[in-house]
């Protein structure tokens, strides 16, 4: 089994990952980002190879983590967009996407130091965006996601924008609705059979063997800021 980071601000989504037989470590709160995103994982945390990329500001979550994996970001975060997305960036295949303007300074040297591929696209939120399958296959909403996956040899199924919940903002995103809890299984946060495009995804899943397993299926599906394995 393994240990995930995550929001802890739904306990149902913890507990029954927990029942699973994983080990959850609950996220920072990150007092200054916008208030809907200060637990997201998937904005403070960034596994790349065996290193662990972590904001500053994550006071509570750096003793948890092997002092030998980590590695602090050069720069504090700010409240508002780009400043909240020093670590928001996606890694796959050996390359990071994501909007390198925004992109913390000690993040950028690593990937020249171990030739990672950097890709600029204009999606800010990379990794609340996508769903990675598998190295071969994401699911996104987002056009330049889309486009640079696909330049790339990448499948990507494109799915309409919104139907996931995000409080505070008008909608959430696929990344941060879901997560892979192993190389097989995709764990969705609330109920995705509601997504006007779940068939179409239930479909790509099927083609690339992964298993839909959603949890608290009573509730919306949810944008908690993904699950993040380290």
């Amino acid at each position: 089994m393994s240990t995930f980071v995550m929001s802890d601000k739904y306990p149902c989504f913890v507990k029954e990952v927990e029942k699973l037989g994983h080990t959850v470590i609950s996220s920072d709160r990150i007092d200054i980002f916008p208030f809907p995103e200060q637990k997201h994982a998937d904005m403070q945390i960034l596994p790349i190879k065996n290193d662990i990329f972590l904001l500053n500001e994550c006071t509570v979550l750096a003793p948890k983590i092997p002092k030998e994996r980590l590695i602090f970001c050069n720069k504090k975060a700010g409240n508002k967009y780009p400043d909240n997305i020093l670590l928001n960036f996606l890694y796959l295949n050996n390359t990071l996407y994501g909007k390198l303007s925004a992109i913390d300074e000690n993040l950028l040297d690593y990937c020249k130091e171990n030739n990672i591929k950097t890709v600029n696209i204009n999606q800010g939120y990379a990794r609340c965006s996508t769903l990675v399958l598998n190295k071969k296959a994401v699911i996104t909403s987002d056009l330049s996601i889309e486009k640079a996956l696909k330049k790339d040899g990448i499948e990507v199924l494109l799915i309409s924008s919104g139907n996931i919940v995000l409080d505070g903002y008008n909608y959430g995103f696929i990344g941060g609705a879901s997560g892979k809890i192993d190389d097989n299984t995709v764990l969705f946060f609330g109920d995705i059979e509601t997504h006007p495009d779940f068939d179409t995804i239930k479909n790509f899943c099927i083609k690339h063997n992964i298993l839909i397993k959603i949890i608290c299926k009573n509730m919306p599906l949810t944008d908690i800021g993904g699950i993040v394995k380290i």
